[in-house]
């Protein structure tokens, strides 16, 4: 018979359960508790009343219920320790706002006066209004305040916590003594995400503990469908984390396990609080859940015995902390800063309540903070060709890890991380060579988790860190799709423009090198629909220094795209690494006078080969490389004077023809320069089929100089 030899776990999970002695916190510190429980729960209660009148757009998922965990675990946070919360977080943000911004009182003798103002703020932005901290364009489930410590609330279900884990790796790299906690529903545990930055936060000792409020239904799907484990926490030994189970509606348990929670992860391993709660209301409604069949009434009252707004007072009475008058004293304080904020933000006519139009935010200020004001490059001098007396060549691929490595040497936030960036000499394709032995703790190889690491880097740059990271190739994006496009591509717009995104992600074009449908993607128009990133394609190594450099310097996110075949190619470099190109600025490859051609990357050079061409032909091709082109850093003036002189345009670009960023150009030339053409816009593009591995097949679907040449003959009627 075989043998079955247990092995010994790294990690271990248990039943945290405070001892009398322990309990015995001071008077005032349990009445701050209770004051800011009620508070919660009459802030969620007038909202949801609001919501019911029409008041409230959108979605407005109440925590009632679960304010007894968040209080206590928030109360034992410092200021600069780092949350990130969910969809349902405003009980979250509130009790960090609370603590961080109010310090310690004694709501008996007073109340902070700067407590109304965070309830009205909060309360603005959950309902859209300008006032908001993120300017009513975040609302009920993007809360942000960087001022409290709280990345904000998110509408991905686990999306934040990737972020915080990467704010908690930053803390731990600047020993700071802080942590980093997210906060996770039950549903969320069952996100891929989850378990990849588990791993990476406690391969690294990153100081970070994972709050799960377990209140037993995502939506209405029950933890005992979704789960096979009775306690979530019991996940914690499978990553070597410590677990701890706890009853998430005393507030005092809570705090005590989090003060413990946070020595342990402040010596080195993460770890999960699993808080055993419940929500009281629906999804997002007022009624509760049993209306909508998924709950029993019985199972509700059971836990309604157990609400904290209840329980604890009657638990402060029998330890003669609090009388009864005392209490009435605390909830009508509560009742009474509710009912302020509220009527300083809805007016009444008649039995009509509404929002006053002049407290909406305007339509001047809708495109305000997509990305950063370029305050970040005043007084940047910037860089051509031309510029420098003298140069040596060199081949792109040699110029990616020499700029790096200067930046890298100057700063050091700079954090590189991908797959295999410091293993074999220096990644796959040397991009990365000779780095890791020079700055062994600030190049990272990651696990294949392009979620989890791509969440992370977001987390690195929100907390003054300047992460590179590489995205082996661009289709593996498509596994980081919710940190990439939903996290990153919104942040900096979605909280109101108060955080800065200084990422600098690379990529590699494997068109035409045989790789087939998953790995040839070409990424430009697919990030472009995202206005948040910004996204650069050289095509030669002066260029891919100058802009690489900018992107470094950028407070936005910045997409690199370097082409496989790009890597060979020679050109000629300045022994200087420091300088500048700036977004937004295309560069004339060739000069000519009949018709335009506009591309990047790759298809640059093969718009020179095509233009050579076209001369033995009679033809006087006038070559522009756009070098950025994200939709907002089009260089639309230079594309205008050269249609004014040619008065025919060509686009050619590798991407798919359908959906490319060909057709966006297509579309503003027309519009912007209709006086100046002569002709249609002539557009070569790649075909809109997954790329074959056939190298006949794949150089059907790849367009070439050749393609460019045609076309163009085609337009001059050659």
């Amino acid at each position: 018979m075989a043998e079955k030899k247990e092995l010994p776990s790294e990690g271990r999970c248990y039943r945290f359960i405070p001892g009398a002695e322990e309990r015995g916190l001071k008077a005032e510190t349990l009445r701050k508790m209770l004051f800011e429980i009620f508070l919660i729960r009459d802030f969620e209660t007038r909202l949801l009343e609001l919501k019911d009148l029409g008041l409230v757009h959108g979605p407005c998922h109440s925590s009632i219920g679960e304010e007894g965990g968040a209080v206590g675990s928030i109360m034992a946070l410092e200021k600069d320790d780092i949350i990130a919360s969910t969809h349902r977080g405003h009980h979250h943000f509130l009790a960090k706002a609370f603590t961080a911004s109010l310090g310690f009182y004694d709501p008996l003798v007073s109340v902070p006066s700067g407590m109304a103002g965070i309830l009205k703020t909060t309360l603005a932005e959950i309902m859209g209004l300008a006032q908001g901290y993120c300017k009513g364009r975040g609302g009920s489930m993007h809360l942000g305040n960087l001022d409290f410590g709280c990345l904000g609330t998110n509408a991905i279900v686990a999306g934040g916590v990737p972020i915080v884990t990467g704010v908690a790796w930053s803390l731990g790299i600047n020993k700071s003594g802080n942590v980093g906690v997210s906060y996770l529903g039950d549903g969320a545990t069952n996100q891929g995400c989850v378990h990849e930055v588990m791993n990476m936060a406690k391969l690294w000792k990153v100081p970070v503990i994972y709050y799960i409020e377990n209140n037993l239904y995502a939506v209405a799907t029950s933890t005992d469908e979704a789960c096979s484990l009775k306690d979530l926490a019991q996940r914690a030994p499978a990553y070597g984390m410590e677990g701890m189970v706890v009853d998430g509606m005393d507030p005092v348990e809570v705090y005590l396990a989090m003060i413990e929670a946070k020595k342990i992860a402040l010596a080195g391993t993460p770890v999960i609080i699993e808080a055993k709660t419940y929500r009281y209301k629906h999804q997002a409604q007022s009624l509760p859940g049993s209306a909508y069949g998924y709950r029993t009434k019985a199972e509700e009252e059971e836990w309604l015995a157990r609400d904290a707004v209840v329980r604890f007072p009657e638990t402060l009475m029998k330890q003669k902390v609090l009388t009864a008058e005392q209490a009435r004293q605390l909830k009508e304080k509560s009742a009474a800063l509710i009912a302020e904020a509220a009527a300083s933000l809805v007016k009444g006519e008649g039995e009509k309540l509404f929002i006053p139009a002049d407290l909406f935010p305007v339509r001047e200020d809708l495109h305000t903070g997509i990305r950063s004001d370029g305050h970040e490059f005043v007084g940047q001098s910037w860089k051509e060709a031309g510029d420098f007396p003298s140069m040596t060549e060199r081949t792109f691929i040699d110029v990616i890890p020499e700029v790096m490595d200067r930046i890298m040497e100057k700063d050091g936030n700079a954090i590189v991380l991908g797959e295999e960036v410091g293993h074999m000499k220096g990644g796959a394709y040397l991009a990365t060579k000779g780095l890791f032995k020079k700055y062994r703790d600030r190049v990272i190889d990651t696990p294949i988790s392009e979620g989890g690491f791509c969440g992370m880097a977001l987390g690195l740059a929100l907390s003054g860190k300047r992460p590179v990271v590489e995205i082996m190739f661009p289709d593996f994006a498509l596994v980081a799709a919710d940190q990439l496009f939903n996290q990153i591509g919104k942040c900096r717009y979605m909280y109101g423009n108060q955080f800065d995104v200084p990422l600098v992600m690379r990529t590699r074009v494997a068109i035409g090198t045989g790789y087939g449908a998953q790995h040839c993607m070409e990424p430009a128009a697919f990030y472009a629909q995202f206005a948040g990133w910004r996204i650069v394609a050289p095509s030669n190594p002066f260029d891919y220094i100058g802009l690489f450099n900018t992107a470094y310097r950028s407070l936005d996110p910045v997409l690199v795209i370097e082409h496989h075949n790009l890597y060979p190619l020679k050109g000629m470099v300045p022994a200087d690494r420091d300088y500048c190109i700036p977004f937004g600025k295309a560069r004339v490859a060739r000069q000519g006078a009949q018709v335009t051609i506009v591309a990047w990357a790759l298809m640059t050079v093969e718009a020179l080969k095509a233009a050579e061409t076209l001369a033995a032909c009679g033809i006087d091709a006038e070559v522009i490389d756009l070098r950025t082109i994200d939709y907002a850093g089009i260089d639309y003036e230079a594309i205008g004077a050269s249609l004014k002189k040619t008065g025919k345009i060509i686009i050619a670009e590798e991407g798919h023809y359908i959906g490319g960023i060909g057709a966006q150009l297509c579309d503003e030339v027309q519009r912007r320069f209709f006086d100046y053409l002569d002709a249609e816009i002539g557009r070569v593009a790649g075909l809109s089929v997954p790329t074959p591995v056939s190298k006949p097949m794949e150089d059907l679907v790849v367009p070439h100089a050749a393609d460019i040449a045609a076309t163009v003959k085609s337009m001059m009627g050659k």
